[in-house]
C-alpha cells in the first residue's frame, strides 16, 4: 500500500466532488449542544425574608412566569428533540452515503448528491444497527476493564489503611487502565472503520460486519496500525492548520467589529459583528464538511485497498472504453 497515493487519493476524491462535504458535515464528528441560561434567582436568596428563601421561595419567584410560558417552553424542548433527532438522522445517512459512494467513486463510476443520499437511506437501519452494536461491545470492554480495576483497588483499600499502599495500588492500576484502554481501544475503532465498510460496501449484517474488520485488521495489523497513527497526525496537522486560517480570517473579518466596539459605536459594532458572523459560518461549515469527507474517504480508500475489493470495477471500465 502506497499510503502517500492513498493521501492523495482521499484528497481528489474529497475535492472533486464537493457535495461530498455535506456528508462530511455530518459523518465527521460534528458536535452539537443545546442549552442556555435559565436565571434561578441565586442572587436574592438573602434578602427577600424568609418567605423568599429557599426552594419554595425561588418557586413563588419563578412559578408564575413558568406556567405561563409553558406552552413556549414545551414547543422549545419539542423543537430542540426534533432537532436533535434530525441530526442524529443525518449522521446515519451521511455515513452510508460516503462509504457507498466513495467505494464507487474509487472504481471510476460516476455519483451524485442525489445517488449518494439514496445510498445513505438505503443502509440507515443497518448502519444505525452499527451504531448500537458498536456501542454495546464498548460499554462491555469498558466493564471488562473498570471492574477488575476497581476491585482491585477497593480490596486494597479495604485491607489496609497505609496511605502509602492505597497511593501505589491507585496509581499503578490507574496506569494499567489507562495501558488497558489503549491495547483495546485503538484497535477497536480501527475494526470499526473495517466493519462500517462492510455493511454499505460488501452489504454484509452488522454482527458479520465487525466479524469481516476484526478478520481484516488481524491480517494487516501492522499496516491497520499504521494507517490509525497516520490518520491521528493528518487529524492533529489538519486541526492546527484550520485553527490557525479560520483565526486569522475571523480576526480580519471581526477587527471593524473590535475597532467599533472600543470606539463605543454599538450599533454600528453589532451590524459589523452580524455581517462578519454571516460571512465567517459558511466557511466554517465548509471546512467542516470538506475535513469530514476526507478523512472518511481515507478510511474507505484503505478499506478497499486492505480488502481489494473492487466489485463493478470491470463494467464500469469497460463502459468508458466504449
Amino acid at each position: 500500500m502506497n499510503y502517500g497515493d492513498l493521501i492523495r487519493d482521499a484528497f481528489r476524491i474529497s475535492w472533486r466532488n464537493k457535495y461530498l462535504w455535506f456528508f462530511g458535515f455530518f459523518a465527521g464528528g460534528v458536535g452539537s449542544s443545546f442549552g442556555g441560561n435559565v436565571p434561578s434567582g441565586a442572587g436574592n436568596f438573602g434578602g427577600g425574608g424568609p418567605e423568599q428563601s429557599g426552594i419554595p421561595g425561588i418557586a413563588a419567584q419563578v412559578g408564575p412566569g413558568l406556567f405561563d410560558n409553558l406552552a413556549l417552553l414545551i414547543a422549545l424542548f419539542v423543537v430542540i428533540g426534533l432537532t436533535v433527532l434530525l441530526f442524529l438522522a443525518l449522521t446515519l445517512i451521511s455515513q452510508g452515503a460516503l462509504a457507498e459512494n466513495v467505494a464507487a467513486i474509487d472504481r471510476g463510476e460516476g455519483r451524485r448528491f442525489g445517488s449518494g443520499w439514496r445510498a445513505g437511506l438505503g443502509n440507515v437501519w443497518r448502519v444505525l444497527g452499527y451504531y448500537v452494536v458498536y456501542f454495546l461491545i464498548t460499554l462491555g470492554l469498558l466493564v471488562a476493564i473498570g471492574v477488575p480495576i476497581g476491585l482491585l483497588v477497593g480490596v486494597t483499600f479495604a485491607v489496609t489503611q497505609s496511605v502509602a499502599a492505597r497511593v501505589i495500588v491507585a496509581v499503578l492500576a490507574g496506569l494499567l487502565g489507562l495501558l488497558a484502554l489503549i491495547v483495546v481501544f485503538i484497535p477497536l475503532s480501527i475494526v470499526g472503520q473495517y466493519a462500517l465498510r462492510e455493511i454499505v460496501v460488501r452489504r454484509t449484517g452488522v454482527f458479520a460486519s465487525f466479524g469481516g474488520g476484526y478478520r481484516i485488521f488481524r491480517h494487516d495489523v501492522g499496516r491497520s496500525l499504521l494507517l490509525w497513527l497516520i490518520n491521528l497526525l493528518l487529524g492533529i496537522g489538519v486541526t492546527i492548520a484550520v485553527v490557525l486560517a479560520l483565526g486569522i480570517v475571523g480576526l480580519v473579518l471581526f477587527l471593524p467589529t473590535i475597532l467599533l466596539a472600543f470606539a463605543e459605536m454599538s450599533a454600528a459594532a453589532v451590524v459589523t459583528g452580524i455581517v462578519a458572523g454571516v460571512i465567517l459560518l459558511p466557511i466554517l461549515l465548509a471546512v467542516s464538511g470538506a475535513t469530514g469527507a476526507f478523512f472518511h474517504s481515507y478510511w474507505t480508500l484503505a478499506y478497499l485497498r486492505l480488502t481489494g475489493h473492487r466489485e463493478g470495477g470491470e463494467p464500469a471500465q469497460a463502459s468508458v472504453v466504449a
